[in-house]
């Protein structure tokens, strides 16, 4: 079975930590779509996410072995709530690995920014969340990202997105690409994505 990397951070969006949960959930409950496992890792056994919800990983990240995942699945968060540690050596370190192994880096809202650190992004079109007075975008920019104006974007094996109003948009991209279209279809019925 496929494996996907969620990893969460101190801060969090809640919303954008579900949709790819509850995608990858339905995986495992639809006949005829090829289930993928969801592995939940932080760098805590506590995680507060933006808005209170307290969530205990499955691992800490340092007690994974990186090369058993297909993609790397990254909601976004609160920098004044403890998402800066997204920018940590060992955080950077996992998404280089996961990469490197030929896996997928999924983002959402700010998460782009620890791939853009990771240097990932350079040289190709990406997007972030726009609003804070553009400081995100110009972030991007600073690191040699094209920033381009849509929802979502896709470069070589990195989605992007704007904000959390995207979190279903990446995770189902994020199916499709692991999947293909036909199991995406089959998620999106179920779950009455119409």
């Amino acid at each position: 079975m496929m494996k996907v990397l969620l990893f969460l951070s101190q801060g969090f969006e809640e919303v954008e930590a579900a949709a790819f949960t509850d995608v990858f959930g339905w995986t495992r409950s639809i006949n005829g779509v090829k289930p993928v496992e969801v592995v939940v890792a932080g760098l805590h056994r506590e995680i507060k996410a933006a808005h209170s919800l307290i969530v205990k990983p499955h691992y800490l990240l340092e007690e994974l072995n990186l090369s058993e995942f297909s993609a790397l699945a990254f909601p976004g968060g609160y920098h004044d709530r403890g998402f800066t540690e997204a920018y940590s050596n060992e955080v950077i370190e996992a998404i280089k690995t996961i990469y490197s192994n030929g896996g997928i880096i999924a983002t959402v809202c700010v998460a782009a920014k620890p791939v853009a650190k990771a240097g990932l992004l350079t040289g190709k079109e990406a997007t972030t969340y726009p609003l804070d007075d553009g400081i995100h975008v110009r972030f991007l920019e600073e690191h040699g990202v094209k920033v381009v104006k849509r929802d979502v974007v896709v470069s070589d094996r990195i989605i992007t997105s704007t904000s959390p109003a995207t979190a279903f948009k990446v995770a189902f991209k994020l199916l499709e690409m692991l999947n293909g279209k036909e199991d995406v279809e089959k998620v999106k019925k179920a779950m009455m994505f119409f």
